[in-house]
């Protein structure tokens, strides 16, 4: 199996010296170790200088590229010492943490999406601080579920250990017969149940349903529209915004308000909206989304004898963090 930057921060040796530097000291670490990880990872490093470059080439223009593909590395190097801070905080000091560095908009959405009774189908992305956001929740009272897959034991253990600090319920993607079961089993006790809607490696693509993404046409992803379909849990869209001074925000949007800002929501499915609407964050908040190294796997989902790249345009809805 290659090696990645997940994996290698992941060595044993890389655990223990975080463990012992504490959480501060291992910011500086990670970073050390992200960008020498990139510095020799030249194949990795070049997928996303490409990615960042294809997509806004005709938008920007190169010298403001170059800083914004900066700005991509550093948010990449970022989101995994959150992981660390996730992984090893005290339960008391990230409750303190929540308390004075995570400000929040439109919870009253999430409230009255819970108040149905049929449990929230929280839809997320690869975005900012995404780790935060099942603990967040559970550290304000709320039913949360997440499902989530492990590269080893000993992170399985880890992440279950933590979960249960905080209240989280962990389906495991590894070990649950059927996971689709659970998650509406989740629903129908009225939890949050989390999910992201660029999963690309987890993609189910359907053949008659298309959508433009990130500059890209491409075959939409079904899971959303599936599980959307089955239940009647209500849909919210939230992410985890991460501003420059490394201070969150975690922003809800309703069902309702998506498709009021939106306009063409009434001729499009769940799935196409709420991609789209992190297709807004991506395009003004580039270095949020860490899956950039994925973005040519969109090509899988081109539709048979289409160009790949799309006639691109920013949109003109730009997602507020005021």
């Amino acid at each position: 199996m290659s090696l990645n930057l997940s994996s290698f921060l992941q060595w044993r040796y890389n655990i223990i010296m975080c463990k012992i530097l504490g959480l501060r000291i291992t910011f500086y670490y990670i970073s050390i170790l992200g960008t020498l990880y990139f510095f020799f990872n030249k194949k990795e490093t070049w997928q996303i200088k490409k990615a960042v470059n294809t997509v806004f080439s005709n938008h920007k223009h190169q010298f403001e590229i170059r800083s914004l593909t900066k700005n991509v590395f550093r948010g990449i190097i970022f989101h995994y010492y959150e992981k660390f801070v996730n992984a090893f905080g005290a339960p008391e000091a990230l409750k303190i943490f929540f308390k004075t560095h995570v400000e929040s908009k439109g919870m009253a959405a999430l409230e009255k999406a819970l108040a149905k009774g049929n449990g929230v189908l929280l839809i997320t992305g690869h975005y900012g601080g995404l780790e935060f956001i099942p603990a967040f929740l559970s550290a304000k009272n709320y039913p949360v579920t997440i499902v989530a897959r492990f590269s080893s034991d000993s992170l399985r253990k880890l992440c279950f250990h933590q979960a249960d600090n905080f209240s989280v319920k962990v389906i495991d993607g590894d070990h649950t017969p059927n996971i689709a079961k659970a998650i509406f089993a989740d629903l129908k006790e009225n939890r949050i149940v989390i999910t992201q809607c660029d999963e690309i490696d987890e993609w189910r693509p359907c053949r008659h349903k298309k959508i433009h993404f990130l500059g890209q046409q491409i075959h939409l992803d079904k899971t959303i529209n599936l599980f959307s379909k089955r239940c009647a849990a209500a849909i919210v869209f939230g992410v985890m915004h991460r501003n420059q001074q490394h201070r969150y925000k975690f922003i809800v949007t309703s069902w309702k308000e998506m498709a009021k800002r939106f306009q063409r929501s009434r001729d499009m499915s769940i799935g196409a909206v709420v991609l789209k609407f992190l297709e807004h964050y991506i395009y003004k908040y580039p270095e949020g989304w860490y899956l950039w190294k994925k973005y040519q796997a969109l090509d899988l989902f081109a539709p048979s004898g289409a160009d790949v790249k799309a006639p691109a345009s920013i949109p003109v809805l730009e997602p507020s963090t005021a």
